[in-house]
């Protein structure tokens, strides 16, 4: 916000309203004086409601830290007049954090109580950033062997492999005026019983170069080989689906995250070079051998991950509107065909019986339509044709005859 808006209200009244003859005067060259921090300049000033005569006038000097308002010549007796005396905050940084206004009246009437006061406002300052957060894929498979940590040489020998996108996006003034802001994530490094569950292999942006994340012993712990190829393994995990059928069984899943079974670790990366948006990318593989040896008799498994923006401790006076996100990744069981448990054997006796009664209900029907009776009229035609020999006169008898 660029402006702000002071609303002072001056009187003149008497002060004992039940004898307002006793004193009370008009307030000859009555004028407000108002003194600004050096984080505050004057902009303008807009009358709410005052006199008739429109006698308010206000100056400022040259640098805008003082202001001076005519109330009029005289300011009658029994006047009111509210204004506001428009003030610019382009000079507001993080280490303001409250702002205090001198204001002083002055008249060349006779006047005992004309005490300054201070106006004081907290400064609060709103960062308008957004973080969302995606993973890509959403939903991963484990399977195969267990390989151990020794016999990690590459990163595809882990598992399949997870980006973690986070976005984010700022509107206001670009971060490194308040030099303060940073991405948290908290990280689930591992299970309750110290085993790998997700293995951070780098972390990328394009807007914000090489980013300083710590603690950088997190990050690729284990100096695993890194691959460019990561379609070829989780292609191959994707078309696997879980084989296991059962009608009426429950699904048994379980979720990890921090305040769980989960260990977490906090990865920062500061966004001071952050402008108007980027996007930090986290490569990662799910653990195979883990998911294997602990949840192979699961239908899913949910692994939750939180990120959010944050402010450092002795900025008290920032505020973010939408600073925490939370990606979720839903990983399968890829099984084989050795644990599939079929088709139960009532429902194969109950197909049987149901489909030999829709046959004998079927040729019910035709029975009753009369499809298996003959016509009474078809069994007396049918008899024996003789066949007849006509004798064909010769041409000498054709010749006799005609003579």
């Amino acid at each position: 916000q660029k402006d702000i808006a002071l609303e002072v209200t001056v009187t003149n009244i008497p002060s004992d309203p039940r004898h307002p003859q006793k004193d009370g005067d008009d307030a000859h060259e009555a004028k407000l004086i108002a003194s600004f921090p050096d984080s505050l300049t004057y902009s303008a000033f807009r009358e709410l409601k005052g006199l008739a005569e429109k006698q308010l006038t206000c100056g400022a000097n040259q640098n805008g830290s003082q202001v001076e308002c005519e109330l009029g010549n005289p300011f009658k007796r029994n006047s009111t007049v509210t204004f506001y005396i428009i003030i610019s905050t382009t000079k507001v940084n993080v280490d303001t954090r409250d702002m205090d206004i001198n204001l002083k009246l002055e008249t060349t009437s006779n006047q005992v109580n004309l005490d300054p006061i201070i106006a004081r406002a907290k400064v609060v300052i709103e960062l308008l950033l957004s973080l969302t957060g995606v993973a890509k894929p959403s939903q991963v498979y484990f399977g195969g062997n267990v390989v151990g940590e020794s016999a990690m040489k590459h990163e595809d020998d882990m598992g399949s492999l997870i980006e973690y996108d986070f976005r984010i996006t700022n509107l206001g003034k670009p971060l490194k005026t308040f030099g303060t802001a940073s991405l948290d994530i908290l990280w689930p490094k591992e299970i309750t019983g110290g085993k790998w569950l997700l293995y951070l292999v780098s972390i990328n942006s394009k807007e914000l170069g090489e980013l300083q994340c710590e603690p950088r012993h997190e990050i690729n712990p284990l100096a695993i080989k890194t691959s460019r190829s990561s379609r070829k393994k989780r292609e191959v995990a994707e078309k696997q689906t879980d084989s296991r059928f059962s009608l009426f069984s429950e699904r048994k899943y379980k979720t990890l995250d921090c305040n769980g079974e989960a260990n977490c670790v906090v990865i920062s990366c500061p966004l001071q070079d952050l402008e108007s948006k980027a996007s930090v990318v986290l490569r990662s593989r799910l653990w195979n051998s883990t998911f294997l040896e602990e949840y192979s008799k699961l239908n899913y498994v949910d692994v939750l991950l939180k990120a959010k923006i944050n402010i450092a401790a002795s900025a008290d006076n920032i505020k973010l509107v939408n600073e925490a996100t939370q990606v979720r990744v839903t990983v399968f069981p890829a099984k084989t065909v050795a644990l599939y448990k079929g088709v139960p054997w009532w429902i194969i006796l109950v197909a049987i019986l149901a489909g030999l009664l829709m046959l004998a209900l079927l040729v019910f029907l035709l029975w009753k339509c009369g499809f298996f009776k003959r016509d009474k009229k078809d069994h007396y035609d049918a008899t024996y044709h003789k066949a007849e020999i006509h004798a064909q006169p010769s041409d000498k008898e054709r010749l006799t005859s005609d003579a």
